[in-house]
């Protein structure tokens, strides 16, 4: 038998264990004018496609140098997970040699990333779950193993009024990411704008987004949300009222019920100190 000392120091590392397992994050990746979520939302880092991809221009990848730089300018909250959004480096094509183009590039960048980080930190790519072809799936396990810890960061954006077309969707991309590497956790985007016209969808359905987003954490590790970030798709009429619109309410609300900011009863442990995924 243990002694007690050794025993109650066991039962503290399995008790943190689990609290860390079973963490559900919620994070902030808005940039609306004058708005932020807070409510024990999370912060996170991100690197938005409009960045990357002039880097990438001409085909070639930017320098050692540059890239480091990018993401040091980037890097607002440092330990926070870095999402990296480079959206013509998909495994989309079959071509061998595309392919394993893509992969030397995603590794690189990875690599060049990591390096500028605190050590541990979370490192991955938005979207590219949803756009890996099933013959790929091998290469984005390489890029996997290229640097742990990372995390899918499918997108789940919402395209029309219905819910079930939304939750087909997600669950689509969820059992890709269970197919490729069941062991890496899944945070995906969201957005209460519609992806298309931009306008801000009902808030019914964006509460009934959140709630399912909840009810998935035995398979989620939470969720991000995202907006505000690109003039493109939230121009200065937006921005100045984006803040107004009802999603923000409803998205502070759950979070006080998710977790417990007012009645100090959380339905989920995560909150705002990020320790992991």
């Amino acid at each position: 038998m243990k002694p007690v000392s050794a025993l109650a120091t066991s039962l503290a590392l399995l008790a943190s264990s689990a609290s860390s397992a079973s963490a559900f994050r919620v994070f902030d990746n808005t940039a609306y004018t004058n708005t932020s979520i807070g409510y024990g939302s999370s912060n996170i880092n991100w690197i938005p496609n409009y960045v990357c991809s002039p880097l990438l221009a001409g085909g070639s990848l930017p320098s050692e140098a540059v890239w480091k730089a990018t993401v040091q300018q980037w890097i607002t909250y440092p330990g926070y997970p870095l999402v990296l959004d480079c959206e013509q480096l998909y495994f989309n094509d079959n071509n061998a040699a595309t392919a394993d183009t893509t992969l030397l590039w995603l590794s690189t960048l990875q690599t060049w990333a990591a390096q500028v980080l605190p050590s541990g930190s979370v490192v991955g790519w938005y979207g590219l779950v949803g756009n890996t072809n099933a013959g790929l799936y091998d290469h984005y396990r390489t890029l996997i193993a290229n640097h742990t810890p990372t995390a899918f960061f499918p997108s789940a954006y919402t395209f029309t009024d219905s819910f079930a077309t939304w939750k087909s969707s997600l669950t689509a991309v969820v059992a890709t990411a269970h197919a490729i590497n069941s062991s890496v956790p899944i945070v995906p985007y969201t957005w209460p704008q519609y992806h298309g016209n931009y306008s801000f969808f009902p808030v019914d359905l964006w509460n009934q987004q959140l709630n399912y987003l909840a009810s998935q954490s035995a398979t989620l590790a939470g969720f991000i949300v995202w907006g505000g970030k690109n003039h493109a798709v939230c121009g200065d009429a937006c921005q100045a009222t984006a803040g107004q619109q009802p999603w923000l309410n409803a998205t502070r609300s759950f979070l006080s019920t998710l977790y417990g900011v007012y009645n100090g009863l959380p339905t989920l442990s995560g909150g705002q100190l990020f320790s992991g995924l």
